[in-house]
């Protein structure tokens, strides 16, 4: 990897964009953000990274299609934490292989920091693999 723990924060909302990529700078990890899916992949293609945190309700390309771009691709791939507002039923709906953890909006800032973190740290130790740390469908909401 480029920067061991690099982490890419996709959002929508500038003022979340911000909060989360604050909350991933202070945890000590290099950070990139981008506003879609779209801009995520342009992002994915030119770095690694261990750590994808992303909100699921997006223009263009949106959470759900990203995480399908991932699954599709070939190597290792980061651990995705979802930050969503979305419905409980559609969120039961993620692939557990791949999404690492869900955390609902509004989210505890220090619960977020300490997943971001314990995800980065699983990745650095054992690589960015397809079942880093699956979420149990049951707690996911």
């Amino acid at each position: 990897m480029e920067s061991q723990g690099r982490v890419l924060v996709v959002d929508d909302e500038p003022a979340i964009r911000a909060l989360v990529a604050k909350i991933v700078e202070r945890s000590g990890h290099d950070v990139d953000t981008a506003a879609d899916g779209q801009e995520a992949i342009g992002l994915l293609n030119e770095h690694d990274y261990a750590v994808i945190v992303l909100d699921l309700m997006m223009p263009h390309i949106d959470g759900y299609e990203l995480i399908e771009h991932i699954k599709s691709t070939k190597g290792q791939r980061p651990a995705i934490i979802v930050v969503s507002a979305g419905e409980s039923a559609q969120l039961r709906k993620l692939d557990g292989s791949v999404v690492h953890s869900v955390v609902r909006k509004p989210f505890d800032i220090e619960v977020l920091g300490d997943l971001i973190g314990a995800a980065a740290r699983s990745s650095a130790e054992h690589g960015a693999l397809p079942d880093v740390l699956p979420f149990r469908r049951d707690n996911a909401c």
